[in-house]
């Protein structure tokens, strides 16, 4: 493993490109591997996901000084580390970006090959700003300007109209911020953020989250009180989705696709075991139901969830009918509201994922809705922005279960209405994740 954060960059982005790695797992990895002290570990994760961020952005600056040549499979993902820095890091100055491309270039390959990479970085260098008001297509110019393949942005145009759109993608390209849920069985916002102020003094409460705490960054996780399980890592928005079910302490909950646990534990903090209080959480796959039980034990919770693997579409003939007063789909997606944080998301999906996703809503929404109480809360959540996941969602499960009625969604700060009575966050009315919440009751 090389053991310089150019080097790292460059090896992490060839294995996202080559074997559709996810980047933050193959990151990890590398720089466990790398032991880079800490300024030189942080440079590398800001030029990984900056290139995987900007990727359209950046082929669009390149493909005039690298037309026809041909190249090995490296040297594109090397360019586009160097234009990344040249462009979006002021801080790093360009004589050691020249220089430290350069010498990877050399020991990649050979000297040829570093002279044709120092030429096309002093090309880019001379030609300064690309003017994107050339490219005549409006769409086309937004796709490249935010680097958001066409089809995304059309669609979301189509839906949400072009200032929205523009909007919205320039948002997703501003720096993610690090977000933290208080368990409440343990301490209080108020108290973690003045234990915390001495190592994280820009820590604030969240804007729409009574539960959150936010920071520009950093690396919380790692921080005594997370182990201590006096928090969790949770983005803002996906903390509005447990209140939305309106919980009693004693109440019998269903988490139908529950994985990795965030909601599955913020249920849980809203219940009493002594009062029979209890949280079913469910995941397809066998390894990530360990992941709930971790979760749930480091934040002191297990006595109050039950976790195990299941196909939340097969839950009405596990459960007897009528057996939870809240039940929660927290549904498989297309996670286009995430792109801010994953970055290599919007390159992953394609137009025809978005069918095909709806159908396997749809079947978990009708799977579990025998199991929910009369006088019972049903809650529909995604990470996601568009129509096809959301709102036709919503209004095909209505069509089919008329027992059901959709009813506003609680918060417990107050908000702006997105597409009442559902919620709808975009990313940028809050700088957090996009993601839609709908609330029903059961009446028949």
């Amino acid at each position: 493993m090389p053991n310089n954060a150019r080097a790292v960059a460059l090896a992490v982005l060839e294995k996202v490109s080559k074997q559709n790695s996810y980047s933050n797992l193959a990151l990890d990895a590398a720089l466990r591997q790398a032991h880079l002290d800490q300024r030189d570990a942080n440079l590398a994760t800001t030029i990984v996901y900056g290139v995987i961020q900007h990727k359209l952005t950046l082929e669009y600056i390149l493909k005039p000084f690298v037309a026809g040549k041909k190249l090995a499979s490296w040297v594109m993902p090397l360019l586009e580390t160097a234009v990344f820095q040249l462009r979006y890091l002021d801080k790093v100055p360009a004589r050691a970006v020249f220089y430290e491309t350069t010498e990877l270039a050399k020991a990649r390959g050979n000297a040829g090959v570093a002279k044709l990479v120092t030429a096309v970085m002093h090309q880019v260098q001379r030609a300064g700003e690309p003017d994107f008001g050339q490219i005549a297509d409006p769409l086309e110019r937004l796709s490249i300007a935010s680097s958001t393949p066409r089809w995304l942005v059309a669609k979301l145009t189509d839906q949400l109209g072009p200032e929205r759109t523009a909007s919205i993608l320039h948002s997703i390209n501003q720096p993610a911020a690090a977000s933290l849920r208080v368990n409440t069985t343990k301490t209080t916002p108020a108290a973690l953020q003045a234990a915390l102020a001495d190592r994280v003094p820009e820590l604030t409460p969240s804007e729409i989250s009574a539960v959150g705490l936010v920071a520009p960054g950093g690396h919380l996780a790692g921080l005594p009180e997370f182990a201590a399980g006096d928090f969790t890592l949770q983005d803002e928005s996906s903390q509005l989705v447990a209140p939305s079910l309106a919980l009693q302490p004693g109440d019998h909950v269903l988490d139908a696709c529950a994985a990795p646990g965030g909601k599955t534990t913020h249920i849980a903090q809203y219940l009493d075991a002594a009062q029979g209080g209890q949280v079913t959480a469910l995941d397809l796959h066998p390894h990530k139901v360990k992941l709930i039980a971790q979760n749930a034990a480091r934040l002191g919770l297990a006595d109050r969830v039950s976790a195990r693997a299941m196909d939340a579409r097969a839950v009405a003939s596990a459960f007897a009918p009528e057996s939870f007063d809240a039940v929660l789909v927290d549904a498989p997606c297309s996670g286009l509201g995430l792109m801010r944080r994953k970055p290599e998301i919007r390159y992953e999906k394609q137009p025809a994922d978005l069918t095909h996703l709806h159908d396997i809503q749809l079947a978990i929404l009708a799977g579990v809705a025998p199991v929910v109480k009369i006088g019972g809360r049903l809650t529909y959540s995604t990470c996601t922005m568009v129509r096809e996941e959301n709102q036709d969602v919503v209004a095909a499960f209505l069509a089919a279960h008329p027992g059901f009625k959709q009813v506003a969604v609680p918060t417990a700060k107050p908000l702006a209405a997105h597409s009442a009575p559902a919620l709808q966050l975009f990313p940028d009315d809050y700088g957090t994740d996009g993601f839609f919440i709908a609330s029903f009751v059961r009446e028949a």
